[in-house]
């Protein structure tokens, strides 16, 4: 298996382990409905360092991103005798850092650029055959950056977040199915991308022979 596909089947491994995080946290919050604070804490290790990189998408500052995370959690606990555990608790903690994300936002003049159509897509450049795996990956980010905002948004959330395409749809407020077509949509992006660049990457060897 080249490093092209290597990086092609990583766009894909997070599928199960959404549905394992979220029975993870389903009996977390039963667990804090009793007050139980071994299970906020866990809660905290869980999520705490992946919501701060959510948030930071629309702020742009990490400092105000730890302090919008830490208020969330602070009223998960002061909510937590009302939590219900048959809904989602990380849809539901990813929707409170996000309205807070952008009211601050708003109120502050931040340009998060969640709502625009579309951005400009940058160029890279194609590596060379000693390229590694690891300069590969951070090209793919990049490729990910560019995508349109909500397409880019829906597949973070999905493919590095470990959210569900129904949480996915109750924190960017769509309907499953266009959840399901923004990630679809940026997967086909991301896998037409990577196919040039392994076709450039074999013609770069042929004309070196």
């Amino acid at each position: 298996m080249n490093r092209t596909q290597k990086q092609d089947l990583q766009l894909n491994t997070n599928e199960g382990q959404a549905t394992t995080l979220s029975a993870r946290l389903s009996q977390l919050s039963r667990r804090l409905a009793e007050s139980d604070r071994k299970a906020f804490q866990e809660l905290f290790e869980e999520v705490n360092v992946t919501l701060i990189r959510f948030c930071w998408r629309f702020t742009k500052d990490e400092d105000t991103s730890r302090d919008i995370v830490q208020d969330v959690f602070v009223k998960i606990w002061e909510k937590r005798t009302t939590l219900d555990p048959d809904k989602s608790l990380l849809a539901l903690m990813y929707t409170m850092v996000r309205n807070k994300a952008l009211n601050l936002s708003r109120d502050s003049h931040y340009s998060d650029g969640i709502e625009a159509d579309d951005v400009a897509i940058e160029d890279t450049p194609a590596p060379d055959e000693h390229v590694d795996f690891e300069m590969l990956e951070e090209q793919v980010h990049q490729w990910i950056d560019s995508l349109p905002p909500r397409r880019r948004q829906a597949f973070t959330l999905s493919r590095f977040e470990g959210l569900t395409h129904a949480e996915i749809a109750t924190v960017m407020n769509l309907t499953p199915r266009t959840v399901n077509t923004h990630v679809m949509l940026a997967l086909r992006d991301l896998r037409t991308k990577l196919q040039a660049l392994q076709k450039d990457q074999k013609l770069h060897e042929h004309n070196r022979s």
